[in-house]
């Protein structure tokens, strides 16, 4: 709570300040106790509480627009300096013609927190010049001039899709309510937004993936169920889409179970310089990011587990090896039984594994 204001209760009758909504500019400021502001006259009204403000920040007590709107009543606006730590106390000037009762508990006024502009004051010989110079009130009535409509956007926060029409956009209302944006929080700079790239495929790649896809027969079933959905107006399957002559799954190119195809992806996913070799499950979630084929998490795992530069140059991590403890020594035959197991050897008559006995 270093940069919340702190609020000291000075009698049981004081009662902290509250918003009204989530959203709301200020704090309401209830009266303790019953009262009558005369009409055309002002009340010093006490609110026994005393606060200390965020640095850089001063107060200023503001009026509530349903009394302003019903009642005419309106604020003598005051402010509060960050060093003032006594009682706040509220200026109610009566408008109208006739006498407003307040009754305990109700809001009175707002308490609401504004920066503090630091800004030194200068002595000089002379100011610019302006349109308006030293015309005074009502001046810019006078000759009326072009006028400029300003609208404020409200910054978004978009999580983009393969599928532009899918695009997620948020706004900053939402950052505090919406499950998606509670999940994890980004922060990054205008520097690195600034240098954002869309991510486009090369042209010999795609056309690659064209060529062996009219070759698979899986894909050439799935595009005929496709094309005939999509020729009698019905929806695809759930997570299937057809784009380009080229079908996608959750957003990701399906890769057809083409090993040289497979092989590539897998090559600039994991070798290149800037992959950087990463383990199974890293380069796994860089591939998923683009790409779908099925069984992809395990021809992975087996992809880096064979890389050739994984194993010479890093270094493993788990705890040393512990000593040999020999066996045993049986004492009759088949007592005792050994039994071990040979894997990942090249393949041989459909077998890549041996069990010694």
């Amino acid at each position: 709570m270093r940069n919340g204001i702190r609020v000291k209760q000075l009698s049981s009758k004081a009662r902290l300040p509250t918003k009204g909504s989530r959203l709301g500019a200020g704090h309401d400021i209830y009266a303790i106790s019953e009262f009558t502001i005369p009409a055309q006259e002002q009340v010093l009204t006490e609110t026994v509480i005393a606060i200390r403000l965020p640095k850089g920040t001063y107060a200023r007590i503001a009026p509530r627009s349903g009394l302003a709107s019903k009642n005419v009543i309106a604020i003598n606006w005051g402010v509060i300096d960050p060093d003032h730590t006594g009682e706040i106390r509220v200026i109610r000037i009566d408008h109208g013609k006739t006498d407003c009762r307040i009754q305990e508990g109700d809001p009175i006024a707002q308490l609401r927190i504004e920066k503090i502009n630091k800004s030194d004051i200068m002595e000089v010989n002379g100011v610019e010049l302006t349109e308006r110079a030293n015309r005074g009130f009502g001046s810019p009535d006078i000759s009326p001039k072009g006028t400029m409509s300003v609208t404020n956007a409200q910054p978004m926060i978009c999580f983009p899709q393969a599928d532009s029409s899918e695009n997620k956009y948020f706004d900053r209302e939402d950052i505090s309510n919406h499950p998606r944006l509670r999940e994890e929080h980004v922060l990054m700079a205008n520097a690195f937004i600034s240098q954002v790239e869309m991510e486009v495929f090369e042209a010999d790649f795609m056309s690659k993936v064209a060529m062996v896809t009219e070759k698979d027969q899986e894909w050439i079933v799935r595009e005929k169920e496709l094309d005939s959905l999509e020729h009698e107006k019905q929806e695809f399957p759930k997570n299937w889409m057809s784009r380009d002559g080229l079908l996608y799954y959750k957003n990701r190119v399906y890769i057809p179970n083409d090993k040289g195809l497979q092989t590539i992806i897998a090559t600039g996913c994991h070798n290149s310089q800037v992959a950087g070799h990463f383990a199974e499950e890293k380069t796994v979630e860089i591939v998923t990011r683009d790409f779908y084929w099925k069984g992809l998490t395990a021809w992975i795992n087996y992809y880096v587990r064979s890389c050739d530069e994984c194993q010479h140059n890093k270094s493993p991590r788990h705890a040393r090896y512990g000593l040999l403890q020999p066996l045993q020594i049986p004492f009759a035959a088949w007592t005792s039984i050994s039994t071990d197991f040979i894997t990942q050897l090249q393949e041989s008559q459909g077998h890549t594994q041996i069990w010694w006995l």
